[in-house]
């Protein structure tokens, strides 16, 4: 009876330090999933002030017509159809500006630039609908 007791007692342990095991490791998985990536939104006269820094990437998502008729310099246009199979010509290692016409498709397009691994991601609040600063037309 003495050894069925330290036997059973034994296999108790085993089963709660097997549980906490478990327990700890769901913690930990569920805790880096809280840690939340976050793009800022920029506004038309910070995006202003930054025009013609090398270490930005200004990416237009609208149709190539509207960016055609006027953009801002120095944006390249990766239309937001295209974006998630093209967003690799962008650099990782410098900021992303992105810009479209009123903010909604680029909110969508940074967090998914977050995910793909992008530090350094800002959305123009309102889009070019409050874009007041130089346009330049091709």
């Amino acid at each position: 009876m003495k050894k069925f007791i330290v036997s059973f007692i034994s296999v108790i342990i085993i089963v709660i330090l097997i549980g906490v095991t478990f327990i700890s490791n769901d913690i930990t998985d569920n805790s880096s999933n809280d840690l939340t990536l976050v793009w800022e939104e920029i506004s038309s006269n910070e995006v202003v002030k930054q025009l013609g820094n090398e270490e930005l990437q200004f990416v237009d998502l609208r149709e190539e017509e509207l960016y055609n008729e006027g953009h801002i310099p120095g944006a390249i246009n990766i239309p937001y159809e295209d974006f998630q199979q093209r967003f690799t010509v962008l650099q990782k290692d410098k900021s992303v500006i992105l810009i479209c016409h009123t903010g909604r498709m680029g909110e969508e397009s940074a967090d998914f630039l977050l995910k793909e691994g992008f530090n350094d991601v800002a959305n123009l609040g309102g889009g070019m609908a409050v874009w007041d600063g130089p346009l330049e037309a091709k």
